[in-house]
């Protein structure tokens, strides 16, 4: 999936990134976007992970707080889709309401994945010779294929 392809599911027409935003922080400074978006990458799985750790211990207000600061560096970015997730999970993990909470569990895997995906692209476009820095940062992440 590219940068600007929309998510198949549901009515949501929204794109994985806000290309606009990453125009601007492109014509800013060199290398500002590379920089920003290798921040992202060493970052947001962090939040991601003590988002999945947190939700498995029903610690709702540790799922605030990491949905919160997913968001904020994913809207920073122009992760559109992945923070409008995260902010459905603050708002639901705030409400204390567990069954809005598991049920955007199972969306933000797919959402961070697609956000990670299109970033990494964004990032190969940008510098070529960042796919070692791509390649490390894939290696670092144990994923597990049920959160995707």
């Amino acid at each position: 999936m590219t940068a600007t392809n929309s998510h198949d599911a549901g009515n949501d027409q929204t794109p994985v990134l806000n290309q606009e935003l990453l125009d601007q922080y492109r014509s800013r400074k060199s290398n500002l976007l590379e920089r920003l978006i290798k921040a992202w990458l060493e970052e947001a799985p962090r939040f991601f992970d003590g988002i999945r750790q947190a939700s498995a211990e029903k610690n709702l207000k540790d799922v605030r707080a990491h949905a919160h600061a997913l968001k904020s560096c994913s809207n920073n970015l122009g992760a559109v889709r992945l923070a409008k997730t995260c902010q459905n999970l603050e708002s639901a993990a705030l409400s204390e309401d567990n069954s809005v909470v598991d049920e955007v569990m199972t969306q933000i895997g797919p959402e961070f994945f697609e956000a990670e995906q299109a970033l990494r692209g964004e990032l190969f476009n940008l510098n070529p010779d960042a796919n070692s820095f791509i390649k490390e940062n894939i290696e670092e992440q144990n994923f597990s294929s049920d959160w995707i």
